[in-house]
């Protein structure tokens, strides 16, 4: 009689022992499955983040610098921006430029009980809107991390002019649409607003996005729908620029596919420019607590995945020590029957590999549930732990900027697929393998005659 022929009569001889066996091994596959698939997930959310993340780099006022408005913004030069876009390997560049304008005609959304201002302040900046012009808003990181998108319209190019793009919760309470025309004033009392400019400037309205902020706020200065992108010309003309006197905010250098980021940094800061004045950092800081989420689930899944395999030889490998001793009489008949070692060692292994089958098939159905289930709690556990060290860091603001600096994984799809099948199968025979090496070792070390003599 063969090996696979003793294999099969003892699995359905012994029913119980199959029975408990093949239930430890369908809770050791589903946990499997469900780990590698979480992993996996969280790998493509990775690689999924890093390829949408816009490859390059910002220049931007140090904070630790002289350069800086009565505000705090940036106050960049595009002198410097252009110098540094000449630079071999930059695609192209964005940059922001921020004005503080009143609504004419139209009213800014408010916080709910609209108590957020005093009345002076009321008086001052009761129906003033954020208003951020750039050169192509589709560059822009609220809509590069897909924070904002587009509803209606398109976005702002470098050759518009006086046009704008607004929120969908403006337009609604305005009765504004793609097409319509926006009228701005610059606010005076505005601190950057140095020239105390009052022009009026009315745009197109070109588009219309939709989003917004995940975090309270606590004035209707933080709204998303009280930010209005508009192009230059608009901002320039708003605060009425002097010949050499114009500055942005920021500018982002979008690099050619394949550049290298670093050393275009560091040829960047090579050139003539003020760096006691200047700071430049890689365009990523928006996408990093998504990344970090991200690899938080899955350094958490790499460790269940070694917990359950270790686990996973223990169990098994105590329990065949256990069933070997009860077969001692069974081994010492086969041997005195002629049956060689090797055939021995390979009856238990195919008599593993027997209930192991279906319980891959018991397993992934298992996991098909299980696997979202920890997919979910897994990235809660580490956007919280995340939370937990933002919170002792102190409060963030809830406007659109800082929430986006903390934005982390809204959500991890899982699926079981093939791949992760084959993964498991393969790791469940490597895990029988060390079982039946562990149980069958007293058996291997005793002689022929040892065996046979055991009754």
């Amino acid at each position: 009689m063969t090996f696979v022929a003793r294999s099969v009569r003892y699995v359905l001889r012994k029913r119980v022992r199959t029975i408990v066996l093949l239930i430890i091994l369908t809770i050791i596959t589903a946990s499997m499955l469900s780990t590698i698939a979480v992993s996996r997930a969280a790998q493509q959310a990775a690689g999924r983040i890093e390829k949408e993340a816009v490859g390059g780099f910002v220049l931007s006022s140090n904070l630790q610098g002289s350069m800086l408005t009565p505000r705090g913004g940036g106050m960049v030069r595009p002198a410097d921006v252009r110098r540094i876009a000449q630079l071999p390997g930059v695609d192209s560049y964005m940059v922001r430029q921020n004005a503080t304008a009143d609504l004419v005609g139209a009213n800014v959304a408010k916080v709910p009980g609209g108590d957020d201002y005093d009345a002076t302040k009321e008086q001052q900046f009761g129906n003033a809107a954020n208003v951020i012009g750039t050169n192509d808003s589709s560059k822009l990181n609220v809509f590069t991390s897909r924070t904002l998108g587009m509803a209606e319209g398109r976005h702002l190019k470098a050759s518009d002019k006086y046009t704008s793009i607004i929120h969908e919760d403006l337009a609604k309470a305005n009765g504004l649409k793609v097409g319509d025309t926006l009228t701005l004033k610059a606010n005076a009392y505005d601190a950057d607003n140095e020239s105390h400019s009052t022009a009026t400037v009315k745009t197109t309205i070109v588009g219309i996005f939709k989003g917004d902020s995940a975090r309270k706020v606590s004035s209707r200065a933080e709204l998303t729908a009280n930010t209005i992108y508009t192009d230059l010309d608009t901002t320039r003309d708003l605060y009425q620029y002097k010949d050499g006197k114009e500055i942005y905010q920021d500018a982002t250098f979008v690099l050619s596919k394949g550049v290298d980021v670093e050393k275009t940094m560091d040829a960047a800061k090579k050139l003539p420019v003020d760096w006691n004045n200047y700071q430049i950092t890689r365009n990523d800081q928006y996408s990093s607590s998504m990344l970090h989420a991200a690899r938080g689930v899955r350094s958490m899944m790499r460790g269940a995945l070694i917990g359950v395999t270790v686990s996973a030889v223990l169990v098994l490998s105590l329990m065949l020590l256990l069933w070997m001793n009860d077969r001692r009489q069974e081994m010492g008949i086969l041997v005195s029957l002629g049956v060689g070692k090797p055939s021995l060692v390979a009856q238990y292994l195919t008599e593993m590999v027997l209930i192991g089958l279906p319980s891959l098939a018991l397993g992934w159905l298992c996991a098909q549930g299980m696997a979202q289930w920890l997919g979910t709690t897994a990235l809660h556990s580490v956007n919280a732990s995340a939370a937990k060290e933002l919170s002792s860091m102190g409060q963030v603001g809830g406007d659109l900027e800082s929430s986006m600096s903390v934005r982390t994984l809204d959500s991890l799809t899982v699926s079981v697929d093939g791949t992760a099948m084959l993964y498991v199968a393969l790791g469940l025979l490597a895990v029988m393998l060390v079982c039946v090496a562990v149980a069958c070792m007293p058996m291997l070390r005793k002689s022929p005659r040892d065996l046979s003599e055991i009754r």
